[in-house]
């Protein structure tokens, strides 16, 4: 018979385990996406929306329900022998839930267009190139300047770019209007991206005017 190499017996502590793979880190790179502040818009809905259905009840009230009113107690004052001045309305009141009626619901829609416009898409920061809705990719590396004037206070801050093209414009961070977060981190990218030194602009060579030819001698006359 064979022998049979005999298995060592199991001792307490397990085996070890195979390391796992690490986990991906966030890299200074990576993208920074901003969208619209819910606070920001939120607020702007309901005050809107106040503006609109408050101008409908003033149009109720200053085109229907008060003249009705006046007009019914004009009809009883004359029946009875009333004052026919004391009515419950004066013209002035009805006048102005008239123009307010007029006013409020055309303000409610611009005010809710405005708003979701100024909110609109999302600022983005990938691979060192920041997307801004209104305005071309702009890479950090043409961001010229940045104002951070009301960035303490508001935290608005104004970046001044200029491209290749020779296109020039602001780009506007608004922590309140779109998400805090993500507009300091970008501020943050931009300001480090100001601060690191960057590659000259290599001048564009002057051109060299062409020489002007002498003109042709005139043709002999035959």
């Amino acid at each position: 018979m064979s022998e049979q190499t005999p298995i060592a017996p199991p001792t307490g502590d397990p085996p070890p385990s195979e390391p796992s793979a690490p986990q991906a880190l966030a890299t200074p790179g990576g993208d920074v996406v901003a969208r619209a502040g819910k606070y920001y818009r939120n607020t702007r809905y309901i005050l809107a929306a106040a503006l609109f259905f408050w101008g409908l009840y003033n149009i109720r009230d200053g085109f229907f329900n008060w003249p009705a009113q006046n007009q019914h107690y004009a009809q009883v004052a004359n029946a009875r022998g009333l004052d026919p001045n004391a009515k419950p309305h004066s013209d002035a009141d009805i006048l102005i839930n008239q123009g307010l009626g007029i006013l409020l619901p055309p303000l409610g829609i611009f005010l809710l267009v405005w708003m979701l416009r100024s909110s609109r898409g999302e600022i983005r920061l990938s691979n060192d190139v920041l997307s801004v809705p209104g305005h071309p990719p702009v890479p950090l590396i043409h961001i010229e300047s940045i104002d951070k004037q009301k960035w303490d206070r508001k935290g608005i801050a104004m970046l001044s770019y200029r491209l290749d093209s020779g296109k020039v414009g602001k780009i506007k961070l608004d922590d309140f209007v779109y998400e805090r977060p993500p507009i300091d981190r970008i501020f943050e990218r931009v300001e480090q991206s100001l601060q690191s030194p960057r590659p000259r602009k290599v001048a564009a060579a002057p051109s060299v005017p062409r020489p002007k030819m002498p003109p042709p001698p005139p043709r002999p006359k035959l």
